[in-house]
């Protein structure tokens, strides 16, 4: 079928074919091309192995790392609208990742002479995403299971598997592929059949759930308020005042800010209103949390907050804030978070207030953070390394607190509701420990803004259909510059407010109590291929060393 020669042209032209099927996956139109994006690149390392290269391991990383970069830059190039910088470090580090995981892999399966096969790539993947979930810089965008936020009539079986179960599918499927075209040509009749109902069979049986999938739980009804305040120009002061940019667009009031989320508000709630959602570090004028903090208490503006929630004594409003929690300066705690000022020490959040019938407040802090903007995972370490290095956007800046167990808010009818905060979204095992707490519908309060009008906000909102098929939970999504609105349990997208508007939306969506086997076990899968692939690793190397296995020295 195709050639297998060794040649630098040949491998250079797969490079760059996977690196496009790749990131051309990461769009809507064009999702499909997941299955067979990475099936080049098992023929780049199946040809360096029977090449018997002497500079075999030099060889596979680097064709393989072209192609994860060129993947990288297609699918997230947007991040570069928010640092230049970050986006070449993100671009260029996760690739290396990336193919370091498909070297390791070339090097075990050369040392055990290929006892274990293709299995140990798939571990060796799955190992290598579940890491990315988990590390300090961690950044999971592209996890292979995640492309189908897309397509979530595919994948309805993410509710007992969630996207691991998406990332196994995608490697089975190209590896029959790369079967098929290279590594048994002669059996690629039957091959193509086996790859076709790979991908036809658990689609099948998604769409036979899909289409008889009934929303299940009260109807809650919920409002989404999207302000549509321009980052770099419109929300945060420090922009204005520093002139970082300069889009035509001027600086709005705080005081401006909080009355455009209350009218906006007011102009859909209902009687049978239950929440209101509004957007990520809306009320960014840094606030104190205090024990008997009520809002209606608090200074002007936020005292028009408690005006309005007056008004509506049978709402419960969750909102984004940027808030702080202050210590004696002789007991700070030892956190590289903890910074000290003005005779004392404090802890800066990025929280979601939650404002329930009786005006009291609650607090729950992001703890999924961005690297570089709002986390450093360097500061506990390098002890010199400060705020200083860290992007200021325009919001609060720095080495941010969070919390390590996940918060639900109940309103008086006992009705939970997840607070995720923005990032915290695209990770399915973190999303159900807000499940395993009873909530009911998952709110998400976003602010996309900072990538402007790109595929950015547009992938990030798919990513959300995910974890309502994960967990058989409604979703409520509040986004400063958009995409608002609601997702129902099976993932449809079923009511947006189009980026770049300013309005509200209510709607009332389904308040589910049961428990998908997803919702219990989290990424198991990812679990158990952590276990397999430290065991098959070493048993590789092990086994090379006993029986005095070493790779072939025949020069390129």
């Amino acid at each position: 079928m195709l050639p297998l020669q060794l040649s630098h042209r040949y491998l250079l032209l797969l490079s760059l074919v996977a690196g496009l099927l790749l990131g051309l996956a990461w769009y809507a139109p064009t999702a499909w091309l997941i299955f067979i994006g990475f099936a080049p690149l098992f023929a780049i390392e199946y040809i360096i192995r029977r090449s018997e290269a002497k500079r075999y391991l030099l060889l596979c990383f680097g064709y393989s790392y072209l192609a994860f970069l060129i993947w990288n830059i297609i699918a997230t190039w947007w991040l570069w609208n928010a640092s230049p910088a970050a986006s070449i470090f993100a671009f260029t580090a996760n690739a290396a990742l990336m193919a370091g995981t498909l070297t390791l892999f070339h090097a075990a399966v050369r040392a055990s002479s290929d006892k274990f096969g293709y299995l140990l790539f798939v571990v060796l993947w799955m190992s290598f995403e579940y890491f990315h979930h988990h590390w300090g810089f961690s950044w999971p965008w592209l996890t292979l299971g995640n492309v189908f936020g897309f397509m979530p009539s595919w994948v309805q079986w993410y509710e007992y598997t969630g996207t691991p179960g998406g990332t196994l599918w995608v490697i089975a499927v190209n590896l029959m592929v790369f079967e098929t075209f290279w590594k048994a040509p002669r059996l690629w009749k039957l091959n193509a059949v086996l790859a076709i109902l790979m991908i036809a069979v658990p689609v099948a049986a998604s769409l036979v759930v899909y289409y008889n999938h009934k929303e299940r739980g009260p109807a809650v009804e919920v409002t989404v308020v999207q302000p549509n305040l321009d980052c770099y120009a419109e929300k945060f002061d420090y922009n204005a005042k520093t002139g970082q940019v300069n889009t035509g667009l001027t600086y709005v009031p705080y005081e401006e800010q909080v009355a455009r989320f209350i009218n906006l508000s007011k102009s859909k709630i209902t009687p049978q209103t239950a929440f209101v959602l509004w957007p990520e570090t809306s009320l960014h004028q840094t606030f104190v949390e205090e024990s008997n903090f009520t809002i209606l208490t608090a200074p002007y503006p936020m005292s028009e907050v408690g005006k309005f929630k007056r008004q509506y004594p049978q709402l419960s409003l969750m909102t984004g804030a940027d808030t702080y929690i202050a210590f004696h300066p002789d007991s700070l705690p030892d956190r590289p978070t903890v910074r000290k000022g003005s005779g004392m020490g404090y802890e800066i959040f990025n929280t979601a207030v939650f404002i329930g019938e009786d005006t009291t407040v609650q607090y729950y802090h992001k703890s999924k953070l961005v690297v570089g903007v709002e986390s450093n995972p360097l500061a506990s370490v390098f002890k010199w390394i400060d705020n200083s290095l860290m992007l200021n956007l325009g919001g609060v800046v720095g080495n941010l607190g969070s919390q390590e167990q996940r918060t639900v808010f109940f309103n008086r009818d006992s009705i939970g509701i997840a607070p995720i905060i923005c990032y915290e979204s695209v990770y399915g095992d973190f999303v159900t420990e807000y499940v395993q707490k009873k909530a009911n519908i998952l709110g998400i309060i976003t602010n996309d803004g900072w990538w402007g009008n790109t595929p950015g906000h547009v992938q990030h909102l798919a990513l959300a259909s995910l974890r309502a098929i994960e967990t058989r939970r409604s979703i409520a999504r509040a986004a400063n510059t958009g995409i608002s609105g609601f997702i129902n349990q099976r993932g449809d997208i079923i009511s947006r407010i189009p980026y770049n508007e300013m309005g509200a939306a209510t709607m009332s969506i389904h308040a589910n109590s049961g428990m998908t086997l997803y919702a219990r076990i989290g990424d198991a899968l990812y679990r158990l291929a952590a276990f397999l692939a430290g065991f098959m690793v070493l048993s590789a190397f092990v086994r090379r060393r006993v029986r005095g296995i070493t790779p072939p020295k025949k020069n390129l």
